[in-house]
């Protein structure tokens, strides 16, 4: 099974320097630019690909297969559960009906930093 479907990918202009941020939730910061989600209530707009430095491209997957980096410190992800954003651009369970996912999980993670799969529906708020 491919660990890996492109999709949708979109280029912007790294904000920041993000060479360290590869598999993290990107949230758009100005125009035409991107940068590391810092808040759980960010709205990500996709997965970052590449590893670029501040003005450079960042290749972001906005629907398809990805891999992203997942944060340990909170509930476990099981396979099917629907991801959001941690204050650091990793993806955590979106667990109340208020979070606004930005895909599924398509492997597991208990642990901080475990990269997995996930299928990137292109966002969807939990609430009615």
């Amino acid at each position: 099974m491919p660990t890996e479907l492109r999709v949708y990918d979109d280029s912007f202009k790294a904000e920041n320097d993000l060479s360290a941020k590869q598999f993290y939730c990107m949230e758009l910061s100005a125009a035409d630019q991107v940068d590391v989600c810092d808040n759980a209530a960010d709205v990500p707009i996709g997965i970052l690909q590449n590893k670029p430095t501040a003005g450079r491209e960042a290749q972001v997957r906005v629907l398809g297969r990805s891999r992203a980096v997942s944060d340990g410190s909170g509930t476990a992800i099981v396979v099917g559960d629907p991801l959001k954003t941690s204050s650091g651009g990793k993806v955590i369970k979106a667990a109340t009906d208020k979070d606004w996912a930005i895909g599924r999980a398509l492997s597991a993670s208990t642990a901080d930093g475990t990269v997995i799969d996930v299928l990137l529906t292109g966002g969807f708020y939990m609430g009615v």
